[in-house]
């Protein structure tokens, strides 16, 4: 019987964290919490419960290098995954396109929750929308 092929989604949470961690050293944003985020649903949807601290550990290492408020981003994603993927899951059939659309209600909640504490900022904008790219790009190819 073949098994079937599961990610090394500890590998690449572990991952996130360090690229986070350096990329806050050199200023650089490339946040990856879109990434995070799909595995954090997964993880619920699967219970796996290690997966899901792991993640909430990495949403917080995110967080922190960032300069989010502390825990925004489980809560997004806890409401995400509770209130509004139930609705969006009945009105597409594809699940890559469920998957970018998710990805794009994750980043856009994220910026208006940082738009509320915050002005106007383009760079801000363009900083979600490279990210945004970065996780499809991920989300695509590996997971």
């Amino acid at each position: 019987m073949l098994k079937k092929y599961t990610p090394p989604y500890v590998m690449i949470l572990l991952t996130i964290s360090v690229i986070n961690i350096i990329s806050s050293t050199y200023f650089i944003a490339f946040i990856l919490a879109g990434v995070t985020f799909k595995i954090f649903t997964i993880a619920i949807k699967n219970e796996h419960n290690y997966l899901f601290i792991l993640s909430v550990i990495t949403f917080l290492v995110i967080e922190n290098t960032q300069g989010l408020r502390l825990f925004s981003l489980t809560l997004i994603s806890l409401i995400l995954y509770f209130f509004i993927i139930p609705r969006i899951k009945h009105l597409f059939s594809s699940s890559i396109m469920l998957d970018f659309i998710y990805i794009f209600t994750f980043y856009f909640i994220l910026y208006l929750v940082e738009q509320a504490y915050s002005v106007f900022d383009l760079s801000l904008l363009l900083l979600f929308v490279i990210n945004f790219v970065i996780d499809i790009l991920v989300i695509g190819f590996i997971l």
